[in-house]
C-alpha cells in the first residue's frame, strides 16, 4: 500500500499541468472564467500537440489525479476516520462535477449543474471535516476560518454568474482556498499524528531506559564503607 504523502505528491504532479496551462492562458488573454479555458476545443499547444484538444489533455491529467485521489480518500476514511465514507463520497461527487465541467460547453445550462455539484461537494467536504472530525481547538479554528472564507468566495462566484460578469479571479481564490484546506488537513491527519507518535515512542524509550537503569542500580550489592576510628587524646 502506498504512503499517503506519496499519493498526495502524485496528485499534485498530475494537477500541475492544468494549473500551469490555466495560468499561461490567463497571462496571454483575459479569460472570463476557468471553465472557458478548460472546456476549450482548441489545440493544447499548436507547436507541440496540435491534434489534441485542450479539454482532452486537461481531462487526462484530471483522470490521473482522480484515480489517486480516490485511493487517498479511501485510505483516509478506512484507516483514520473510522469508515466515515461521506468524505470519499463528497470527493467522488466533486470529481464527477469536474469532468462534467470539462466536457460540457459553458453555454450549455447542464454545465452549471455539474459546476454547482462540484462547488457544493467542496463546501460539504470542508464543512464535514471542520465540524465532524473532532479536531482539537486550534486545528478546528483554522479549518473554520478557511471554511468561512470558502462560503464568501462561493457567494461572490454565484453573484458573478447571475450577473454574467468575469469570475476567473474569484474562482481561482475558491480553488486555492480548498487546496490550502486539503493540504492542511493532510498534515494534521498524517504528518502531525506521525510526529506525535514518534515523540510518544521516544518518551516511552527514555522512561524505559530510566526505569531499567534504576532497577539495575537496585540490584547491585551494597558494599559497606569502612569506618575509620577517630583517635582520642
Amino acid at each position: 500500500m502506498m504512503n499517503q504523502t506519496t499519493i498526495l505528491v502524485v496528485m499534485l504532479l498530475a494537477y500541475i499541468a492544468p494549473v500551469a496551462f490555466v495560468y499561461y492562458k490567463y497571462n496571454t488573454g483575459v479569460p472570463r472564467s476557468i471553465s472557458s479555458i478548460i472546456t476549450s476545443q482548441e489545440p493544447f499547444f499548436n507547436d507541440i500537440a496540435p491534434l489534441f484538444q485542450t479539454r482532452y489533455v486537461i481531462a487526462l491529467c484530471m483522470f490521473i489525479m482522480a484515480a489517486f485521489t480516490l485511493v487517498y480518500e479511501y485510505q483516509r476514511c478506512v484507516e483514520y476516520l473510522n469508515s466515515r465514507m461521506w468524505s470519499l463520497t463528497s470527493i467522488a461527487v466533486l470529481l464527477i462535477g469536474i469532468f462534467g465541467v470539462i466536457f460540457i460547453p459553458e453555454h450549455d445550462s447542464t454545465h452549471y449543474v455539474y459546476a454547482g455539484a462540484a462547488f457544493i461537494a467542496i463546501v460539504g467536504f470542508m464543512a464535514g471535516h471542520t465540524f465532524c472530525s473532532g479536531a482539537d481547538t486550534d486545528i478546528h479554528d483554522i479549518l473554520r476560518i478557511l471554511l468561512y472564507a470558502q462560503f464568501l468566495f462561493m457567494l461572490v462566484t454565484v453573484m458573478g454568474v447571475l450577473q454574467d460578469t468575469a469570475i476567473f479571479t474569484i474562482e481561482a481564490l475558491f480553488l486555492a482556498n480548498f487546496a490550502v484546506f486539503y493540504l492542511y488537513l493532510h498534515y494534521h491527519t498524517f504528518c502531525s499524528s506521525c510526529s506525535s507518535e514518534w515523540s510518544s515512542s521516544m518518551n516511552r524509550c527514555r522512561s524505559s531506559a530510566i526505569e531499567s537503569g534504576s532497577s539495575r542500580a537496585s540490584l547491585l550489592p551494597r558494599i559497606p564503607l569502612p569506618i575509620r576510628a577517630i583517635p582520642t587524646r
